[in-house]
């Protein structure tokens, strides 16, 4: 990969999606402290458009996440705005506790899923605001897999990472000039303390970019990519639409 020519192509390309497409006047970018939203917020820098940066932690958010997507912003030279999700997140689950199915088994992906959704929600209500579009940080390997939020990190105007593998994710943040604190720590979605992205699929990204490279992978991995991307299919679709009483 031209690590410079793409760099170039995905600026021109964010700021036509914007001015063209959308014909909004700004970016609004979720920064996690994470190598795929770092990224994302050196390309917004570079096109020289205004970005609304936040910064959403929960209860269960780190302080060593909190302080990179500090030090993100700052090597972007951008500014951000921290607001704390857990306030909303209890009320939601106070609220949802006498529907919600009471499974252990469910809860820790039910909870990380509505952590998810209210970034959302807050990201688009921002994006409204200042007439901006909200940029995702989804990569190609987390899209062929479906590891992510349906209508959480999943809802965004434009995913400029979404043709990236992984490995080609770090090299783009190394050239951007990403902190190299942020591009050597662990991939995780934290959304429960200690989670990490390559424990919870059970497959590496490692396995998952020689895979979308279309190398030959272990029988197990190759098995365990198969079920994610099958039954994550519904997450790549937009829903079904029954036909029009005239067409039948």
């Amino acid at each position: 990969m031209n690590l410079t020519a793409y760099t170039d192509y995905l600026i021109h390309w964010l700021e036509n999606k914007r001015q063209a497409l959308y014909q909004m006047d700004a970016y609004t970018l979720g920064v996690s402290g994470g190598v795929d939203s770092a990224v994302c917020a050196h390309l917004l820098a570079r096109t020289g458009a205004p970005v609304h940066a936040l910064m959403l932690p929960a209860a269960v958010s780190s302080e060593t996440d909190q302080s990179d997507a500090e030090a993100v912003l700052a090597s972007a030279g951008l500014s951000g705005t921290t607001i704390s999700i857990a306030p909303l997140y209890d009320l939601a689950m106070q609220q949802l506790a006498p529907v919600l199915n009471p499974d252990p088994e469910r809860v820790n992906v039910l909870r990380g899923n509505l952590m998810a959704r209210l970034r959302m929600i807050l990201l688009y209500t921002t994006a409204q605001s200042h007439r901006a579009i909200v940029v995702g940080t989804d990569n190609a390997a987390e899209i062929y897999t479906g590891y992510y939020t349906k209508y959480g990190d999943g809802g965004a105007d434009v995913l400029p990472l979404a043709a990236l593998r992984k490995e080609q994710v770090y090299e783009l943040a190394r050239h951007l000039g990403v902190p190299e604190r942020v591009v050597n720590k662990a991939p995780s979605a934290g959304l429960w303390a200690g989670q990490t992205d390559e424990d919870e699929m059970g497959v590496s990204y490692r396995e998952l970019d020689a895979f979308l490279r279309g190398e030959a992978v272990s029988a197990e991995a190759e098995k365990t990519i198969a079920w994610w991307h099958d039954r994550s299919r519904h997450k790549r679709m937009l829903p079904p639409v029954p036909p029009a009483p005239d067409a039948l």
